[in-house]
C-alpha cells in the first residue's frame, strides 16, 4: 500500500466522525430555524415603565399557546422584560397586557413576527 492509499483510508476511516459533528452542529443551532429552540425574547412597551404594575406576556403559534408568564411590579418595572421561548421560524404572534397604575383595565399590545434564526429577539408590540 502506497502513502496515497493510506491517507484515502484515513480520510474514509475519519469521514462519519466530521459528518456527525457538522449534522450536529447545525441541530444544535436549531437548524437554521427549523427545528425549536431556546431563544431569549426581550419585550419593549411604549409607556412609563415606573407606572406599570403588572404585565402578562404571551406569545402564541398560530391558535397555539407556547408561553405565558405574569409578572408583578409593586414599584414599576426596573430591568428589561425577558423570557426564554422556545421557537422555531414561521409565523408567532406576541401579546402582551400591561397594567398601569390607577388603571383599572390593561393596555394590550400585539406583533405578529418570524424568529427566523435568530438566537435573540427584541418584540416592540404596539397598541
Amino acid at each position: 500500500m502506497n502513502q496515497s492509499e493510506g491517507r484515502a483510508s484515513q480520510i474514509r476511516r475519519r469521514l462519519p466522525l466530521v459528518i456527525a459533528l457538522i449534522v450536529g452542529t447545525i441541530v444544535w443551532k436549531g437548524g437554521f430555524g427549523f427545528f425549536a429552540t431556546s431563544r431569549d425574547v426581550t419585550w419593549r412597551f411604549n409607556v412609563p415603565y415606573g407606572d406599570v404594575r403588572k404585565v402578562e406576556l404571551q406569545v402564541w403559534r398560530e391558535e397555539t399557546l407556547l408561553r405565558r408568564e405574569e409578572r408583578m411590579f409593586p414599584s414599576g418595572v426596573s430591568e428589561e422584560l425577558k423570557q426564554q421561548v422556545v421557537l422555531r421560524s414561521g409565523p408567532h404572534r406576541a401579546v402582551a397586557m400591561v397594567w398601569l397604575k390607577d388603571a383599572a383595565d390593561p393596555r394590550v399590545f400585539q406583533k405578529s413576527f418570524d424568529p427566523g434564526g435568530a438566537e435573540a429577539l427584541v418584540i416592540e408590540p404596539t397598541p
